[in-house]
């Protein structure tokens, strides 16, 4: 199983319907996989979820999204030049044996020309900490307000990009 992290709870965000775009390009290629959203997380989640305290309703986004999952793919938003806070929270509320030796890949989304790139280096070198493999390939998706509407990708070229990028991940 492979899961996709959409990650930010920005409610109609892009990062979201890139995510959608990637869960559709492995859904061709029959790779069975599932979109789990930041929105999903329970309203408390910053107080119910940490420092050895588990909700139920974390320990069920756990059991479907995260413990199953063989491969992970984090379509990361910049925020402040990094990544979204709530982001570093949910991989802090999951204990480190839990993702350690996961394969992960990092779609980096931004509106600016530089695509997170940042944001993404920030995080290869947390999840290497985390003893989580990542993929080699980064996908880098800039200016993405020009490459989405209201509902989803709208480019052609982004979601070939996209495309490969999930055919490869899908290999690895």
């Amino acid at each position: 199983m492979l899961t996709i992290i959409s990650g930010t709870n920005r409610p109609g965000s892009n990062t979201h319907k890139v995510a959608t775009a990637y869960s559709t390009a492995l859904t061709q290629l029959n790779i069975e996989n599932q979109v789990f959203s930041l929105q999903q997380l329970p309203a408390d989640f910053i107080v119910s979820d940490f420092y050895g305290k588990r909700s139920p309703a974390f320990q069920g986004i756990m059991e479907q999204y995260i413990l199953p999952a063989d491969k992970l793919v984090m379509v990361i938003p910049e925020y402040n030049g990094s990544y979204p806070g709530i982001f570093k929270l949910l991989i802090d509320a999951i204990p480190p044996a839990d993702l350690a030796g996961k394969k992960t890949a990092l779609v980096g989304v931004a509106s600016g020309r530089g695509g997170n790139l940042r944001g993404v280096d920030d995080l290869t070198n947390a999840f290497h900490y985390l003893k989580i493999n990542v993929f080699y390939h980064k996908l880098i998706l800039a200016l993405v307000r020009e490459i989405t509407d209201t509902e989803k990708v709208t480019s052609e070229a982004a979601l070939k990009m996209i495309a490969d990028h999930a055919a490869a991940f899908g290999e690895y």
